[in-house]
């Protein structure tokens, strides 16, 4: 038996879910009716991640490239300061309310994009591989073409 608490938790529907609680889509409800708030916010914690990444290589590199200019680096302080400072970094952006509003936002509108089955993209590739050959066959000739006349006139 459930508590009258537990059910207004487990009856939300995206709708009435408050503005803090990322609104999820029908894939991200289990068979209960139960919504799964960590549906998207894995993708936000994702995103953080690959964010902490770049900074940490980023900062790296210009720690580096601005030492280099004064004296002989030293990789392994620079490794720690990169990885000290995108950590700070990345945990106030992750923990920004407009950073992780705009991040759920974002990710919520990728899962209504309609993506293309392999057999559809492997079509497509093709189409622009075949269109970029003859594009690229007659910018050859009219080269080709304009080489030749311009060769005649400088000859004469």
């Amino acid at each position: 038996m459930a508590t009258e608490a537990q059910d207004k938790t487990t009856d939300d529907t995206p709708e009435q879910a408050p503005k803090s609680v990322p609104q999820v889509r029908a894939q991200d409800t289990e068979s209960s009716g139960e919504v799964r708030t960590l549906g998207l916010m894995r993708w936000v914690q994702l995103a953080t991640l690959v964010v902490f990444l770049f900074l940490m290589w980023l900062v790296n590199r210009v720690a580096t490239l601005t030492w280099e200019m004064f004296a002989e680096p030293d990789p392994a302080v620079i490794t720690v300061g990169s990885l000290v400072l995108a950590g700070i970094l990345s945990w106030r952006l992750y923990g920004n309310p407009s950073v992780k509003r705009w991040t759920i936002d974002v990710i919520g509108e990728l899962t209504k994009v309609a993506w293309p089955m392999r057999k559809e993209t492997s079509a497509a590739t093709v189409v622009v591989i075949v269109a970029s050959l003859i594009a690229a066959a007659i910018l050859g000739a009219f080269d080709t073409a304009w080489s030749a006349i311009t060769d005649l006139i400088y000859e004469v």
